[in-house]
C-alpha cells in the first residue's frame, strides 16, 4: 500500500495506473537499483520500444529509443505478464497492427513463451477501444510522443459530436482555429486509428508540416479511403510527394481523391498519374477540377487510367472541369471515354472541350452507367447542319442511365439542339432527365426547335431554358410546353430583357394558363432575375388558387412592397406551396411584415 501511494503521488492522482511490478534495473555492470515499473494509461512510450528480449527466466531487456533497459523481475511469469501488457497496450493504440511487428523484435527463451503471448494477443478484441475507435486515447499518446499539448476540446469534439453523428470523416475545418502543430497531432492519429476513413478540408491553406503529416498517413494507413483537399494551397510538389507516399503503401485502400482548386499543373498531375496507373485497387472518385492542367497533363492522366486494368471497373466519378481542354489534342481522354468503363458522373464543364467529340467518344464507351453529364461551356465545333455527326444524336438516344445533362453556356446550333431533343425523346431507357440549356443563345431559332419537339418528349422532368433571349417567342413556346406531360420543373428566368412592356402580360398570361391546368404536372417554377417588376403580379394573383406548384422562385424581379402585398394575399389561401425564393425584390420592412403576417395566418 505504501508503494502504491508513493507511485500515485509521483505520477499524479488523476493518472490511471494499470500495472505495477517491483524490478531491479541494471545501471552499471552488475550493479542494480530497486525500482517500481508502472504502466501509465496515456503513455505513448510503448511505441518507442522496438525490441523485447528475455533469454533468462526472470530477465527482461527492453530496447528503447532512449536506450536499452535491463530489468530483473521476480519470476518468468512476471516477465511474461509485463511483455503481454506491452503488447496489449500496443494493440490498443494500433488496433490494426500486430504487437510483434510493432515491437520489430521479440525474442523469448524458450520460444514457446513467445508463441503463447502471440496467441493471447490474437484472442484479444479491439472492439471496446472507446468512442470513434479510441481516437482520444490515441490522440493523447500522439501528443505525448510528439511533445505537443493535449487539447481537451479535440477530445470533446470527437467523443461527443463526431460520435453522435456517427461520421467517418475527420474534417480539419472543425479544428482550423487551432495552431498548425495541433493539426499535425490530430492528423497523426490516423496512422493508427481504424474508425476514420476520410480526411477532408476546404478553403484552408495547409502548412508544410500539416502536408507532410498527411503524406505520412497516406504512406502508412490501411484505413484511409478518401482524401479531400479542396483549395488547400497545394502545388505540384505535393502531388509528386503524394505519388511517392502511395507507392510506399501496398496496403492502401484509398479510392477517393479530391485535389480540386489547387495549382498542381501538368508536372504534379503527371507524377500522380504514374502512380494511379499502379494502384492495385484502382480508384473510384477522382476530382482534379481547376488544377491548372493543360491537354498535355490530361493526356498523361488518361494514359495512366487506361494503363491500369482495374480502373475501367472502378472509376465512377471523374471531374476535370475548369481545366483547359480546348482543341483536338486530348486524344487520350477520348480514348479512355471511348472504351468500356463504369463512369457514372463526368464533369468537363468550363473546359472549352468539343461537345460533339465528347459525345462521340461517350457513345463508344460508357452508355450503360453514365447518369450525370456536365459539359457546360463546351464548344460545338461543327457549325453547319450537315456536319453534325450522327453519333451526337445516337449518344442521347442510346444512353441507358442519364438523369442529368448540363450544356449551360454552350452555343448550340439549331440542328444540334434538334438532334439532342430527338435523341432523348426516342430513348426508351430514360424516364427522369434534368436538362440544363440555360445561356445557350437559343433565341427565336432555338425556340422554334423546342416548339417542334418538346410536346412529345416523355422523359424530361426538369428543363432550364433561362437566359436565352426568348422574349416574345415565349408566347408560343409556353403553349407547346403546356402540352408536355413529363416536365415538373421549369426555369424561364432572364428571358424578358428585350420584350416590350405591353407584351410581357401576354407571356405571363400564357404561363398562368399553363400552371392553372387542372392536371398540370408542373410542381416547380423559376422566374429568377427576370426584372418583371409590377408585371410579376400576374403570376402572384394566380398563385392563390394554384394547386400544382410546391416551389416558386421569383427572386431578382424588383417587385417592391406592392408585389409583397399581393404575394401576402396569395399565401393566405395557398396551401400547396412549400418553398418560396423571393430575395432581391426591393422589399422594405413593411413588405416583409405583410408576408410574415400572411404566413402566420
Amino acid at each position: 500500500c505504501f508503494v502504491d501511494e508513493s507511485v500515485r503521488e509521483a505520477v499524479g492522482r488523476r493518472v490511471k495506473l494499470t500495472l505495477r511490478r517491483n524490478v531491479q534495473l541494471e545501471v552499471k555492470g552488475e550493479k542494480v537499483e530497486n525500482r517500481v515499473l508502472v504502466s501509465v494509461e496515456q503513455s505513448f512510450s510503448y511505441l518507442e520500444i522496438y525490441g523485447v528480449c528475455s533469454n533468462k527466466p526472470n530477465q527482461l531487456l527492453l530496447e528503447h529509443e532512449r536506450g536499452p533497459w535491463s530489468l530483473r523481475l521476480g519470476s518468468a511469469d512476471e516477465v511474461d505478464e509485463v511483455v503481454a501488457h506491452i503488447g496489449s497496450c500496443l494493440q490498443q493504440i494500433c488496433p490494426a497492427g500486430s504487437p510483434v511487428k510493432l515491437m520489430k523484435k521479440l525474442s523469448l527463451n524458450p520460444p514457446e513463451r513467445a508463441a503463447a503471448l502471440q496467441a493471447l494477443w490474437a484472442e484479444q478484441s479491439s472492439s471496446d477501444l472507446g468512442p470513434c475507435g479510441g481516437f482520444s486515447h490515441q490522440y493523447w499518446c500522439v501528443c505525448d510522443y510528439l511533445g505537443l499539448p493535449y487539447r481537451e476540446e479535440v477530445q470533446w469534439d470527437v467523443d461527443t459530436i463526431y460520435l453522435t453523428q456517427d461520421t467517418k470523416e475527420l474534417n480539419l475545418q472543425d479544428f482550423a482555429h487551432l495552431e498548425n502543430r495541433d493539426l499535425v497531432a490530430i492528423i497523426a492519429v490516423l496512422e493508427y486509428n481504424q474508425w476514420f476513413t476520410k480526411l477532408s478540408t476546404k478553403d484552408y491553406k495547409l502548412s508544410t508540416d500539416v502536408c507532410d503529416q498527411i503524406l505520412r498517413v497516406v504512406a502508412r494507413s490501411s484505413q484511409l479511403e478518401e482524401l479531400m483537399l479542396d483549395n488547400a494551397g497545394l502545388r505540384s510538389d505535393f502531388a509528386q510527394k503524394l505519388a511517392s507516399a502511395l507507392s510506399q503503401n501496398p496496403s492502401s485502400t484509398l479510392h477517393t481523391l479530391n485535389l480540386s482548386n489547387n495549382s498542381l499543373e501538368d508536372k504534379g498531375v503527371s507524377a500522380l498519374s504514374a502512380q494511379l496507373a499502379k494502384l492495385p485497387l484502382g480508384i473510384k472518385h477522382l476530382n482534379l477540377s481547376r488544377t491548372s492542367v493543360s491537354p498535355k497533363g490530361v493526356n498523361s492522366l488518361c494514359q495512366a487510367l487506361c494503363a491500369n486494368p482495374v480502373v475501367a471497373s472502378t472509376l465512377t466519378h471523374l471531374d476535370l472541369s475548369g481545366n483547359s481542354l480546348r482543341g483536338d489534342d486530348i486524344t487520350s481522354l477520348h480514348n479512355f471515354l471511348g472504351h468500356p468503363n463504369c463512369l457514372q458522373t463526368l464533369d468537363l464543364s468550363n473546359s472549352d472541350c468539343s461537345l460533339e467529340l465528347m459525345c462521340s467518344s461517350l457513345y463508344k464507351g460508357c452508355l450503360k452507367h453514365l447518369s450525370v453529364l456536365n459539359l457546360s461551356k463546351s464548344v460545338f465545333s461543327h457549325r453547319k447542319c450537315k456536319e453534325i455527326p450522327p453519333s451526337f444524336k445516337q449518344f442521347f438516344s442510346c444512353a441507358q442511365a442519364l438523369t442529368s445533362v448540363s450544356l449551360s453556356g454552350t452555343k448550340l446550333p439549331h440542328e444540334a439542339l434538334k438532334a439532342l431533343l430527338l435523341g432523348l425523346g426516342c430513348n426508351p431507357s430514360l424516364s427522369d432527365v434534368s436538362l440544363d440549356l440555360s445561356c445557350c443563345e437559343l433565341r427565336s431559332g432555338g425556340s422554334q426547335v423546342l416548339e417542334g419537339c418538346i410536346a412529345e418528349i416523355p422523359n424530361i422532368s426538369s428543363l432550364d431554358i433561362s437566359d436565352n433571349s426568348l422574349d416574345m417567342d415565349l408566347i408560343t413556346l409556353l403553349v407547346w410546353l403546356a402540352k408536355n406531360r413529363s416536365i415538373r420543373h421549369l426555369s424561364l428566368g432572364k428571358n424578358f430583357n428585350n420584350i416590350k412592356s405591353k407584351n410581357v402580360a401576354q407571356v405571363l398570361n400564357n404561363l398562368v394558363l399553363m400552371i392553372q391546368e387542372e392536371d398540370s404536372p408542373l410542381t416547380s417554377l423559376s422566374l429568377a432575375d427576370s426584372k418583371l417588376k409590377a408585371d410579376i403580379s400576374i403570376v402572384l394573383n394566380a398563385l392563390g388558387s394554384n394547386t400544382s406548384l410546391t416551389k416558386l422562385d421569383i427572386s431578382g424581379n424588383s417587385m417592391g412592397d406592392m408585389g409583397a402585398k399581393i404575394l401576402s394575399k396569395a399565401l393566405q389561401i395557398n396551401s400547396k406551396l412549400r418553398t418560396l425564393v423571393w430575395d432581391r425584390n426591393n422589399v422594405s420592412s413593411q413588405g416583409l411584415q405583410d408576408v410574415a403576417g400572411a404566413l402566420e395566418k
